[in-house]
């Protein structure tokens, strides 16, 4: 009677081992496969946050390029713009410069020869002032001359017949004074003579043919 019980206590013993055996078995694999559920979902977690993570990192990069690059572009663009302005600048300024000097040259060249011009004048007055005199002095010389020879002719050819007197006045006609300059000058503008108004006395009278 005490084997019999003794055994089946045995037996009892073992089938509640067993079947704590197999109960710690079983919490144990619950225990890993929740483990291993939960690691995945923490790993794609993680995944997920790294992706996300990047996504954003690449988002920002691409932005950042494409502001550097605008950025790039405008100051291109900006300085393009002041160097143009710039050579527009330059350019105005050079062809100020020229016009002002030709300006410049144009009013020298003019005053120069407008000098020229009044020193030809100064001088070519000069000389018809110095003709004049002479001129005149040459012609009160000869007027007294022929009146002393007209007084020395003879009564008998004083009173000769007409022929003669017509020949005594076209001999006084040929004597008669040289033309003063202003008569020349008058008988070159009727004659529409070129240069009249720098020429003197002797000048219109060759001109003319009154030497």
């Amino acid at each position: 009677m005490a084997k019999n019980k003794q055994k089946k206590a045995e037996k009892a013993a073992k089938k509640n081992a067993k079947k704590a055996q197999e109960a710690a078995a079983a919490s144990v694999k619950k225990a890993q496969k929740a483990a291993t559920a939960s690691a995945k979902k923490t790993q794609a977690t993680v995944t997920a946050t790294a992706k996300k993570a990047q996504g954003a990192a690449t988002a920002s990069a691409k932005k950042t390029q494409a502001a550097a690059t605008a950025g790039a572009k405008k100051a291109q663009g900006a300085a393009t713009a002041s160097a143009k302005k710039a050579r527009g600048a330059a350019a105005a300024s050079a062809k100020k410069t020229q016009a002002a000097a030709t300006a410049g040259a144009k009013k020298i060249q003019d005053a120069a020869a407008d000098g020229a011009r009044r020193t030809q004048r100064v001088a070519a007055d000069g000389a018809t002032r110095t003709r004049r005199p002479a001129a005149d002095g040459a012609t009160r010389t000869r007027r007294p001359a022929a009146a002393t020879t007209a007084s020395r002719a003879p009564a008998a050819a004083r009173s000769a017949p007409a022929p003669r007197a017509a020949a005594t006045r076209r001999t006084r006609a040929a004597a008669a004074p040289p033309k003063t300059r202003a008569e020349l000058y008058e008988l070159a503008k009727q004659r529409d003579l070129p240069g009249r108004s720098r020429m003197g006395r002797d000048e219109l009278a060759r001109a003319l043919g009154e030497a």
